[in-house]
């Protein structure tokens, strides 16, 4: 048994993806519009061929179909924030179990005790990641090729996609106008991963601030700004 209704998890694969709901409709032929209303179980009496055009785009059977497991919130010390852009100077001394910014978020992903949030600023994560969010970030998890990741690189930290190759480091942002990092593995720059990224709080606040009061999807990215979808 768990406590995910399909939509739950449509909507948790598809953020898995990186991919919106608009992303989501051109790929399954489904629209956006039932999307939406499927990820927030408004609409839930499905037909088996549209459950599996969602499900096959996920390349899932029905019969393989296995929503994710209970798990117990647990709360995760936010502890400072991270750019999510050029490299800043870091503030803190990751990874600490100490308190916090800001009051702890809660996550039913398992993590270790040694997990802590940051808040996300700027925007060379974006769609995936928008300024304001807060990311769950686990120390103790592997990070594989092309994980989201808190890295350290000389003195000062950023939150990227990670690719460790043979001779290099690569360190790639989601938004296109940010240039990709290379680290060769002979230099003698001091790199470190500090995490992998786990979880995801989005932080709806920051969008109604600037004009926008749905949740993320109700936004796109286009050339770097954030815009109505329906623009």
């Amino acid at each position: 048994m768990n406590n995910y209704t399909f939509g739950e998890t449509i909507k948790r694969l598809r953020r898995e993806k990186g991919w919106t709901q608009t992303d989501l409709a051109d790929k399954s032929g489904i629209s956006q519009g039932s999307i939406s209303r499927i990820e927030k179980d408004i609409q839930t009496n499905l037909t088996e061929e549209v459950k599996n055009k969602l499900l096959n785009v996920f390349k899932i059977d029905d019969e393989g179909f296995i929503p994710p497991p209970i798990r117990h919130n647990k709360p995760i010390p936010v502890i400072s924030w991270v750019h999510a852009g050029a490299f800043v100077e870091a503030i803190d001394s990751w990874p600490v179990g100490v308190s916090g910014e800001d009051d702890p978020v809660l996550s039913n992903v398992k993590t270790s005790d040694r997990a802590f949030g940051l808040r996300i600023e700027g925007d060379s994560m974006l769609p995936r990641f928008m300024p304001g969010d807060i990311v769950i970030v686990d120390p103790a998890v592997r990070c594989n090729n092309g994980s989201p990741c808190v890295v350290w690189v000389n003195g000062e930290v950023s939150l990227k996609l990670f690719y460790d190759e043979e001779t290099e480091i690569r360190l790639v942002p989601m938004n296109n106008r940010y240039q990709i990092i290379v680290i060769p593995k002979d230099s003698r720059i001091d790199f470190r991963v500090i995490g992998k990224v786990v979880d995801i709080k989005p932080q709806l606040d920051c969008l109604s601030s600037i004009g926008f009061h749905d949740e993320v999807e109700a936004v796109v990215i286009r050339k770097g700004v954030i815009v109505p979808k329906d623009t």
